[in-house]
């Protein structure tokens, strides 16, 4: 009997245990032009590092298209780094949380773009968005496109 009392107390703490899980939270893609047709391209992604991670990607797959919104390269960028976000609020009128951590992973690829009519779009997706964000209904069914 209390083996089986055991089992359901177990199986309902199973089912009242808080689940989390982190995601994405931002991110910045951009690019500096080397000279000739070599531009070195940064992806910089921002995630949640509370609870459980959603690992970065590595690698991260960053789309160039053509002015036509064909896919001309499918760039695989290694993850360079991961660092924390340092949290910086200066105000006497407001006091930082202390359940935020963010960390930042950094990706530089070198790409050959040679000159085309109408130029090329950049573009990195990813899902999910982070649980807590507040104007999105479902944000861990919504992902981030950055361009």
């Amino acid at each position: 009997m209390w083996r089986k009392l055991g089992l359901i107390l177990f199986a309902a703490m199973m089912l009242c245990s808080e689940s989390r899980a982190t995601h994405i939270v931002g991110g910045e893609l951009n690019y500096v032009h080397l000279g000739g047709s070599q531009y070195a391209v940064t992806l910089i992604v921002y995630r949640d590092c509370l609870g459980g991670q959603a690992a970065f990607d590595n690698p991260a797959r960053i789309g160039i298209y053509n002015a036509s919104g064909t896919l001309v390269l499918n760039v695989a960028a290694t993850l360079d780094s991961v660092v924390p976000l340092q949290s910086t609020i200066n105000s006497s009128c407001v006091t930082a949380p202390t359940n935020v951590c963010t960390e930042v992973g950094y990706y530089t690829e070198i790409v050959t773009l040679p000159p085309v009519a109408g130029g090329y779009t950049i573009a990195y997706q990813r899902c999910c968005r982070n649980a807590v964000v507040q104007n999105i209904q479902t944000p861990g069914d919504v992902g981030a496109t950055f361009v």
